[in-house]
């Protein structure tokens, strides 16, 4: 339908002579999604509900990776961001200040027992999320649910042994697909495409449970 409408309002302008800009009708509100990509419904949805933003005012920038400090913000918003006025942000992380525009993402998270750091104090905002990290991630703001059945994925063995669970939960869940050749690529580094793709099919599924 939305390609359909694009198609006719653009042939309309040509016969007027004037010109119009993709992002002018994109829905997904970014120059660089186009309407037919397979994660663009899923980007308009994260964008449209606040969820996840632009990189820039324009720009989504779908292939760069998704950051720890970028993951929790967004689960951040979708709890509806509750106050943490009396809660001691700076604190333990020495490398993310309270001042940080992601500093309550991860405040939050760590109060909410959803994610933690690293061994030496730090969070990591600016790593990568892997695919799998992103699963427990999703697991445990779900309240760490037993998966029901034993899935395999192709690269089972490469997976950790603390995602087990979340991988299984999330895939029987629909939250999560795997790749070609029946692979999860447990290591692999999540994209905000495949992570607006992700976050869709989560809400989707907490609002259907």
């Amino acid at each position: 339908m939305k390609r359909r409408l694009f198609s006719t309002l653009l042939a309309f302008c040509t016969l007027l002579g004037c010109t119009i800009s993709v992002r002018a009708v994109n829905e997904t509100g970014f120059s660089d999604v186009p309407l037919d990509a397979w994660y663009a419904d899923a980007v308009a949805f994260c964008h449209e509900n606040g969820l996840m933003s632009g990189t820039t005012a324009t720009t989504f920038s779908p292939n760069d990776t998704m950051t720890r400090g970028m993951l929790v913000t967004v689960l951040y918003r979708e709890a509806g961001a509750p106050s943490l006025e009396n809660e001691n942000l700076g604190y333990p992380f020495a490398d993310v200040p309270g001042d940080l525009w992601y500093a309550n993402g991860v405040y939050w998270a760590r109060l909410k027992g959803i994610t933690s750091g690293y061994a030496d104090n730090r969070f990591g905002p600016n790593d990568p999320v892997t695919r799998e990290q992103l699963a427990v991630i999703l697991w445990r703001s779900a309240g760490s649910p037993a998966p029901e059945a034993e899935s395999a994925f192709a690269d089972q063995s490469s997976i950790s042994a603390y995602a087990v669970d979340a991988v299984r939960w999330a895939r029987e869940s629909g939250i999560v697909r795997g790749k070609d050749g029946n692979r999860f690529d447990p290591a692999g580094q999540a994209t905000r495409a495949e992570t607006a793709a992700i976050l869709t099919r989560w809400i989707a599924f907490r609002q259907n449970g």
